[in-house]
């Protein structure tokens, strides 16, 4: 009788195969800056980015031909217009994103949190990073890497951003410190404090941020920039309004006449989407702010 031989062979490979993991099921768990553990898939093949930062960041790492939505707001790299919308970053459709069959959302802290949490009841893979400073870019950077499985691309882009990161720095060094005011728009004033991301930069680059003791983004008044009294001030070129500038705008207000940055037009321009995205282009930002800043 070979009957039963036979038969618990078969059972026994059946119970061996159960054992096996299905391919493509998560593999991995990763925890992002809110404290979110998830599951990711041992193959990422389809991302959706919910900032322009992340879009960049992305691409910079090796990731771009995987990207199968963006935000209206992702202008960066060339190309990436092809990629289909969802929205805004903050009003991105759920329904879009869904739809996409993505295996992993990039998203940042400044997302809506009840967008994600849709996203994730509705069972997608979703990671926020918080994007205040160039070590949480670099650690994006990696992240990213290791979520795609090209660690080594990763590694590579952030030894080279820091590389180009302590030759500003040491440039700066032994100087006495420049005030400066970081302005995001002028009607009203609108400002960059502490934990931010031009904040960062102002001290990177040999300046000190006279909205320190301000915690983030904040509306002062001009009186306020006449007693700090900024010996620079750095502009976003993008927020502008009717036919004037904002350097002009404030080169015109007699109350800040007085204003040693004003006083002696060290009022900086720069690209908007250049100085307050936290993406992998923030070595050029940093650049830019040192020129401005120890001219």
């Amino acid at each position: 009788m070979k009957i039963i031989p036979l038969m618990v062979c078969s059972l026994l490979f059946l119970a061996l195969a159960g054992c096996s993991e299905p391919s493509g099921m998560p593999e991995r768990t990763f925890t992002d800056d809110t404290g979110i553990t998830v599951e990711i898939p041992d193959r990422v093949g389809r991302i959706v980015s919910l900032a322009p930062s992340e879009t960049e960041i992305c691409c910079a790492a090796g990731g771009c031909d995987l990207l199968v939505g963006r935000t209206d707001y992702c202008n960066n790299p060339a190309g990436i217009e092809r990629v289909e919308t969802v929205g805004g970053p903050r009003t991105f459709a759920v329904e879009r994103v869904i739809e996409l069959s993505p295996d992993l959302v990039l998203a940042t802290t400044l997302s809506d949190p009840v967008r994600i949490q849709e996203l994730r009841s509705a069972g997608l893979t979703v990671v926020v990073f918080r994007l205040e400073t160039i070590d949480d870019i670099y650690r994006n950077i990696e992240s990213i890497g290791t979520l795609l499985s090209i660690p080594d691309t990763a590694e590579e882009l952030v030894g080279s951003l820091a590389a180009r990161q302590e030759a500003i720095e040491q440039r700066s060094q032994g100087r006495d410190g420049v005030k400066v005011l970081y302005i995001l728009w002028d009607e009203p004033l609108y400002v960059a404090g502490n934990n931010t991301f031009q904040h960062d930069l102002i001290i990177r680059a040999g300046g000190i941020n006279l909205m320190e003791d301000t915690e983030g983004y904040a509306t002062i008044s001009e009186e306020s920039v006449v007693n700090r009294a900024p010996e620079v001030i750095i502009i976003s070129r993008e927020h502008t309004a009717g036919l004037t500038r904002i350097a002009d705008r404030l080169l015109s207000r007699p109350s800040l006449d007085d204003v040693p940055a004003v006083k002696n037009q060290r009022i900086c321009e720069m690209e908007a989407d250049l100085v307050n995205r936290p993406g992998p282009r923030v070595i050029t930002a940093l650049e830019m702010f040192s020129q401005c800043i120890n001219a």
